[in-house]
């Protein structure tokens, strides 16, 4: 036999046997590191891939559902909504990470306790769990299947993925030629590859994507502690039996580049694309199924652990009366945050000074508020809501883009307030109300727009505002709260604690004298507002 010959042959065995040995070696880290996880309270990945679109499936379906039940991009930056996600992204999938980012927008619900339960008490159930959907992994960010068109296969290239094997056959009968035709077949077949790759990346990515994750779905449903899946998985066994080399396309491992290698050689990716993407076509209810499947798991995995990570934590309670109580409520992404209690059964009216804490307390409220209609968990000892949509206009600026003013901003944004339409309960928030304009035209637009929001069915109103004489005009609809400070030497000191009654101290002067404003403007403003009070 030619010594050529004798070289293919041992570089075959030698390949397949670096294969499954570096394989067999990051199986077992990849198990270490994703039973580690929890105790370390750590995402497997501590780093914000360049490629994520975490956006992806609440952009593609939410035109699906009812616009003003869904957390609008207003109320998300306002809230920084981004950085609330990230504190609690632990997910192990991309898939998981799009469906906690449209959960977060109101979109679905993450509410199995006892799902959540199992992941903190049972730690096999945990461990196992966690090493099938790192499996699954976030290298891709795959377009759902049923979003992808139909491909139609190309006779000629599904014959290419043969010519490297008979050629190789040939070789054995007639040497020379064998080998010259293997050579010149495999590196046809790489340009064409690649070629195919820069065409059918995407698609052919979401399908090796939705392989593995049919594989794990039909995995983690047998499993006793886990929900039911009604899908028929006799529909894909060619997809599951080939989504363990089908889901390497994108790892950095060694062994795995030259998997990647041989595939490039043999177009295995293209020849078994079209094998498997007829059945997700054909059965492509299943197919989403089973997305939606491992997407919920892995955010029931990644709330349970953020809850492990919060200071306090309990789970609401549902009304349906018209009220809203709470104690010790604080902001989720505040550590060691001041609590406060409250009952609201009435609009409210925040008054105090700059700093005091007004706007962190309605922003408490209103993402407490959020999270306990999208994951069931507030941070509060007890919080009893009755559940509806939140909007907020607090954080405005100048929009340079469009030339907006910061008070044209403030404008638009309360004005989108009006045209809720839902039967739902409509909470509102709007910190410092027309802050961008003068004293006398804020405090008349102000009092004319939150009396008639008052007038409107099913709205409840926390309003800030700095205008005392605001809080006098509308103390009949609206119960006045405020916070205050307190003024030692140089010093002023907040204790964060919101009061009934409306604000009596102020601290902008003597905040001039504390950051040694020259002495002279300091008594001219305190001279001015003692004549003018």
């Amino acid at each position: 036999m030619p010594t050529l010959l004798w070289f293919l042959i041992a570089f075959i065995l030698g390949t397949t046997i670096l294969i499954i040995t570096t394989t067999i070696a990051a199986n077992k880290k990849l198990k270490h590191d994703s039973q580690n996880l929890w105790t370390n309270q750590k995402s497997l990945e501590n780093f914000i891939r360049p490629n994520h679109n975490y956006s992806y499936e609440f952009d593609t379906y939410k035109n699906r559902f009812d616009e003003n039940l869904l957390l609008d991009d207003k109320t998300w930056s306002d809230l920084d909504m981004e950085s609330v996600f990230h504190s609690m992204n632990f997910n192990f999938t991309a898939i998981g990470e799009m469906r906690l980012f449209a959960t977060l927008r109101n979109m679905y619900k993450v509410k199995d306790e006892n799902l959540i339960h199992q992941f903190k008490t049972n730690i096999s159930f945990r461990n196992y769990v966690s090493l099938q959907l790192a499996k699954i992994g976030k290298a891709i960010y795959p377009i759902f299947p049923d979003q992808l068109l139909h491909i139609k296969r190309n006779n000629f290239f599904m014959l290419c993925t043969y010519l490297p094997l008979i050629f190789m056959i040939l070789t054995f009968f007639s040497p020379s030629e064998g080998i010259a035709l293997t050579i010149a077949s495999v590196i046809f077949n790489m340009i064409l590859s690649g070629s195919l790759k820069k065409t059918y990346n995407q698609d052919l990515n979401a399908i090796f994507y939705t392989s593995t994750v049919i594989k794990k779905a039909h995995t983690l449903q047998k499993l006793e502690d886990t929900p039911n899946l009604d899908v028929d998985f006799s529909h894909f066994r060619i997809a599951r039996r080939f989504s363990g080399l089908l889901g390497r396309v994108n790892s950095s491992e060694d062994a795995f580049v030259i998997s990647l290698l041989i595939k490039i050689i043999f177009m295995l990716d293209y020849h078994i694309f079209h094998l498997i993407q007829n059945s997700f076509k054909k059965y492509e209810d299943e197919v989403m199924s089973c997305y939606k499947y491992i997407a919920s798991i892995d955010n029931h995995y990644a709330v349970a652990l953020w809850q492990e990570t919060l200071d306090h934590y309990s789970l609401p309670q549902v009304n349906r009366e018209d009220y809203l109580e709470f104690e010790e409520l604080t902001h989720p992404l505040i550590y060691e945050a001041v609590s406060n209690d409250m009952s609201i059964n009435n609009h409210i009216l925040l008054t105090g000074s700059n700093a005091s804490g007004k706007s962190t307390f309605m922003k408490a409220i209103a993402l407490n508020l959020v999270l306990a209609q999208a994951v069931n968990t507030v941070t509060a000892t007890k919080f009893n809501y009755k559940p509806g949509v939140v909007y907020t206009s607090m954080v405005n600026q100048d929009d340079i883009l469009t030339g907006d003013s910061y008070f044209m901003t403030e404008v638009k944004s309360i004005r989108r307030l009006f045209d809720i339409t839902t039967s739902n309960k409509i909470y509102c928030f709007i910190d410092e109300i027309f802050k961008g304009t003068n004293t006398t035209e804020r405090i008349a637009a102000s009092e004319s727009v939150l009396s008639y929001l008052n007038q409107l069915p099913g709205y409840r109103l926390i309003a800030a505002t700095h205008d005392i004489e605001l809080a006098t005009l509308l103390e009949k609809n609206y119960a006045n709260y405020h916070f205050n400070e307190s003024i030692l030497e140089n010093e002023i000191a907040f204790d964060f604690k919101v009061k009934p009654g409306k604000a009596d101290t102020r601290n902008a002067i003597e905040l001039l004298r504390i950051m040694q404003f020259p002495e002279q403007i300091y008594k001219r403003a305190k001279s001015f507002t003692s004549k003018t009070n």
